[in-house]
Parts: C-alpha cells; sequence; structure tokens
C-alpha cells in the first residue's frame, strides 16, 4: 500500500471522491462508513468498521465516502488486490 495523503474526517460531507482506493480506519466504537454515488445525491451502501480497526475501501470513478466522527481515511493506491 502506497499513502497518497494525509488522515481525513469522514464525518460532514462526502470525502474522497477522486480516490480509487482509501485505508479507512475507526479511532473508536464500532460504526459504519457510506459509500456515496457519483454525483453524491444516494447512498450506494454501507460498510461496518469494527472499533479500533481499519479496511482498504475501492471505489469507482466519482464516488465517495463518509462516516462518524471517529472515522477517517487516508487516499491510498493499493497494489495487490
Amino acid at each position: 500500500m502506497q499513502v497518497k495523503g494525509n488522515a481525513t474526517a469522514l464525518s460532514g460531507t462526502t470525502q474522497f471522491t477522486e480516490a480509487g482506493a482509501v485505508w479507512v480506519f475507526n479511532t473508536g466504537s464500532a460504526g459504519t462508513v457510506t459509500v456515496r454515488n457519483v454525483g453524491d445525491t444516494a447512498d450506494v451502501g454501507t460498510i461496518y468498521v469494527g472499533g479500533g480497526a481499519g479496511i482498504v475501501v475501492h471505489l469507482h470513478p466519482g464516488e465517495g465516502i463518509r462516516g462518524a466522527g471517529t472515522m477517517y481515511g487516508t487516499h491510498i493506491v493499493a497494489a495487490g488486490y
């Protein structure tokens, strides 16, 4: 995995709409991350992230993600996926 940016809070507006892959991690208790469509007008789905855990989320061009205040993401280049 190659890091392409800084950790960014996922609360508030949709983030990472230009990223192909994002390392998402949770600094609090278990929660969900919401994947948003290209126009940011609807949810595509949700992903459960355990407390203190992290996952790689691959996005289609233009999609983005949102999450609770304990959720953060870092733009990455994901090798081997």
